[in-house]
């Protein structure tokens, strides 16, 4: 809005259909997370594995979880403060979702180097 105007024009041409991309973009890379996430603390809740697995499946489902749902939220949030058009909403998204994809690639390589530090 001009300072030395009492009206305000909108200017962005985000629509929902940019936020609908954004949903199905986010929903898509996100679920795998979300559901190994799930799996790993319903198998928390099994008898057959012993009481330190069984720990330790909990707090990492929780924490797959958790990590993956605040990545939705900060990007929805992000977005919504900054994005002005479609092409940026869909940009934005695909950016913070290839950084959340460069832990991926540095495993990948600590693993190469040596697969003791990975096991």
């Amino acid at each position: 809005c001009p300072r030395d105007s009492d009206v305000c024009e909108d200017k962005g041409d985000l629509t929902k259909t940019g936020w609908a991309i954004f949903s199905v973009l986010m929903t898509a890379y996100l679920a795998k997370d979300v559901i190994s996430g799930s799996k790993l603390i319903y198998h928390s809740s099994k008898s057959r594995h012993p009481l330190r697995s069984r720990i330790r499946y909990f707090i990492g489902g929780l924490g797959l979880c958790s990590i993956t749902l605040f990545a939705f939220y900060v990007s929805t949030v992000y977005n919504k403060a900054i994005a002005t058009s479609n092409t940026a909403i869909i940009a934005n998204s695909v950016i913070v979702l290839f950084i959340m994809e460069i832990d991926e690639y540095i495993f990948s390589a600590v693993d190469a180097i040596n697969e003791k530090w990975t096991e």
